[in-house]
């Protein structure tokens, strides 16, 4: 810059050496426009590997994870990273990696930073397009690869047992959109997880996970166009024909005040029968509640449950009317009600159960029958206890140009967000809100429409709120039919 406003203008190779110094300080990112399939621009692009581009010995050291800086010597220890999967139908899964440090040669065994384990690198290649050039040894700055890695995989890193070293890993970024993918043909489920995992393998901003609560395989990406890209790939690679879904929400359900509620369990049909009576009453649970003092408590039990919350389980019976050994069944029956809420089929968090009466029979009284009389007394008393839906919030940051703010910000309104301030970068503004899961449904979308793709976000799970009546009356309704 200074050279440049000292003479009034730079010629080639001041400008090719202005380039490498961005490039190799990480401040600079040259943007090539190309076809590989058709072989345009290519060539550009390969000259300007060549002929600008920093090499490996002229970038800056390597961060690691637990020494420091890492220079990139052929003489020093070997470091190799991994920072590809390929999964080729035939071969299996191809890795790429950069040696940083040192040299690898074929049949070395290497250590495994992340797992402990030891990598043997069987064989090693040069990469060129499809073609492997088989070579013995690699050294500091190469890129190569390898194949039937075990254990070894994206981000992680290989090094000699001589010293222990861990390259810094890349950060991809968080998924940005969801659908629910289901496969056309029943026979294509388990091929199409199958799928699923191998792209999962190669791409680490693609996440595919089944969400047990909703029973749906959930499929995330960056944006509409890498999922559709995610969907040809289904059909034409692996042949497998999908339909993309609106995801369901996963939903909470709690209560707002006490009730109480009993059910009997009976059952004969022939020889022993099935007898249980079960008095239960339900609280909401207040971390740092005291117990409740108009029963006689005579145990307790904190169960922090999987999908967040707490049920806090009292043991309040008197005279024996029930016996200990079936108080375990008793609450087995509450914790698989909770699972499946009675309002919308979602989880229940934050109650508390107190069992204070019952009765039993000496012949027909069973751990299934004091199951099914918990499960039914709870889901009867949790109807009476003002129940409440809850739905989980995000955390949104939206980066726009301030002259689609506020398109931007009327979008938002539009979908039940809370507007949480503003504030300026550069020639962006940065919009804070606070926006339910249930109205981000293609929202990558709206946005790039609304702003002409000059805008981006990101977002982070905030908590779980009460959703507006009319919303919950309606959810209640969908149940119901």
């Amino acid at each position: 810059m200074e050279l440049y406003f000292d003479k009034g203008s730079l010629d080639e190779d001041e400008m090719r050496m202005g380039l490498k110094i961005g490039m190799r300080n990480r401040s600079l990112f040259p943007i090539f426009c190309l076809s590989a399939k058709q072989n345009m621009g290519s060539g550009r692009m390969m000259g300007f590997i060549d002929n600008v581009a920093p090499s490996a010995h002229e970038m800056l050291p390597e961060q690691t994870l637990n020494i420091g800086e890492l220079a990139c010597d052929p003489a020093g220890v070997p470091v190799l990273f991994v920072f590809k999967t390929l999964v080729e139908p035939y071969l299996g899964k191809i890795t790429f990696f950069k040696v940083c440090s040192g040299e690898v040669s074929e049949g070395q065994d290497l250590v495994n930073y992340q797992t402990g384990d030891t990598e043997r690198l069987a064989q090693l290649f040069i990469m060129d397009g499809k073609e492997r050039n088989q070579v013995k040894k690699l050294s500091a700055g190469d890129i190569g690869a390898t194949l039937k890695m075990k254990g070894t995989s994206t981000n992680h890193t290989l090094h000699g047992k001589e010293k222990r070293v861990g390259v810094a890993p890349i950060e991809f970024p968080e998924p940005r959109i969801r659908s629910a993918i289901v496969a056309k043909e029943k026979k294509d489920d388990e091929k199409l997880g199958e799928a699923l995992r191998d792209m999962q393998t190669e791409d680490q901003t693609l996440k595919a996970e089944f969400a047990s609560e909703v029973k749906q395989l959930i499929l995330w990406g960056q944006g509409e166009l890498h999922l559709q890209v995610a969907r040809w790939r289904l059909e034409h690679v692996y042949g497998i024909k999908t339909e993309f879904e609106e995801p369901k929400i996963p939903y909470r359900e709690t209560i707002q005040k006490p009730a109480t509620a009993m059910y009997r369990h009976k059952k004969q049909s022939g020889g022993s029968g099935q007898f249980a009576e079960v008095h239960l009453r339900i609280e909401p649970h207040v971390e740092g509640a005291p117990d409740p003092t108009d029963l006689n408590v005579r145990g307790k039990e904190e169960i922090d449950l999987p999908w967040g919350g707490k049920l806090v389980f009292y043991n309040c019976i008197v005279g024996g009317v029930i016996d200990a050994k079936y108080l375990p069944s008793i609450q087995r029956g509450v914790m698989e009600k909770m699972q499946e809420g009675p309002m919308t089929g979602s989880h229940v968090r934050d109650v508390r159960v107190m069992v204070f009466d019952g009765k039993m029979h000496a012949v027909d009284s069973n751990d299934i029958s004091f199951k099914i009389a918990g499960a039914q007394a709870f889901k009867e008393a949790f109807k009476q206890a003002d129940p409440l839906i809850l739905e989980p919030i995000y955390e949104m940051e939206i980066m726009v140009p301030e002259e689609v703010m506020g398109e931007v910000m009327g979008d938002l309104q539009t979908r039940r967000s809370i507007i949480g301030g503003m504030e300026t970068q550069g020639r962006y503004q940065v919009i804070k809100a606070l926006t339910p899961l249930a109205e981000q449904y293609k929202y990558t979308t709206a946005l790039k429409s609304i702003t002409q793709g000059r805008a981006s976000f990101k977002r982070r799970f905030k908590e779980y709120a009460p959703v507006p009546f009319e919303v919950q009356k309606s959810l209640a309704a969908q149940h119901a039919d």
